[in-house]
């Protein structure tokens, strides 16, 4: 995280505030390591990002969780219209001064940090990409009297390991990985048995033409599925550390 590390430690003190965004899945796993360090007397805005795509009652605990006394928490579908007024309202409380109001977006990769930040500057002018390292550096982007910095996401050695920002889409993992991947998000959100990818695959009818389940297959589209939210609403992460 050095270079990232380095920028929010430089501007720590010319900031009005900061926006944290995360996975609304998983909100302590997908947090922005370091912050608190970095610039620890910076108000922040928790942005819970695919907010659709969470279970409710464990989204409103997770914002009463994260609201504190430098921390506000939000949650939104930040590709959904009328987000960025949702992260405006959450800032508008905080005290700026009369020339400028200097904001900075962080989180960790493929969160939606770019999408929310076009909604909230009022045009398209950051690539956005349903992968990891979509945004490679540091960008200033000025919107009438308003001053945001767009940060590459970076993760520590420690979140990189963890099984469910690989489904969550945060990291990328090698093919031999999908299978694994895949029976553990089938077992976590609850489907049962012996063989979970097996029964998935026979039931989607995803077959070799021996008329054996493709496993390979079956764990890709798992893994898609979850992803469009084909499952319903699935949060991974809850406020009092269960999974």
């Amino acid at each position: 995280m050095g270079h990232a590390a380095e920028t929010i430690r430089r501007l720590g003190p010319y900031l009005t505030a900061l926006i944290e965004v995360v996975d609304a899945r998983a909100p302590m796993l997908t947090r922005f390591e370091g912050l608190s360090r970095w610039v620890p007397n910076c108000p922040r805005v928790v942005v819970l990002n695919k907010l659709d795509l969470a279970e409710p009652e464990a989204t409103d605990r997770w914002l009463l969780t994260l609201t504190g006394d430098q921390e506000r928490a939000v949650a939104v579908a930040a590709a959904e219209p009328g987000s960025e007024r949702v992260v405006l309202e959450a800032l508008g409380g905080i005290p700026y001064s009369s020339y400028a109001r200097r904001v900075a977006v962080v989180g960790l990769p493929n969160l939606g940090k770019s999408t929310l930040l076009n909604r909230l500057i009022g045009r398209h002018q950051l690539r956005t990409g349903n992968r990891p390292g979509v945004t490679r550096g540091p960008q200033w982007i000025r919107r009438h009297d308003w001053e945001w910095l767009d940060l590459p996401g970076v993760l520590s050695r420690a979140q990189g390991r963890d099984w469910r920002l690989k489904v969550l889409g945060v990291v990328g993992f090698s093919s031999s990985e999908t299978e694994g991947l895949a029976v553990r998000l089938l077992r976590q959100i609850g489907r049962e048995g012996e063989d979970p990818l097996g029964d998935f695959g026979r039931a989607r009818k995803l077959l070799t033409r021996g008329g054996d389940v493709d496993l390979q297959r079956a764990a890709e589209a798992v893994l898609t599925d979850f992803a469009h939210g084909k499952f319903g609403r699935v949060t991974l992460e809850l406020p009092d550390g269960g999974p």
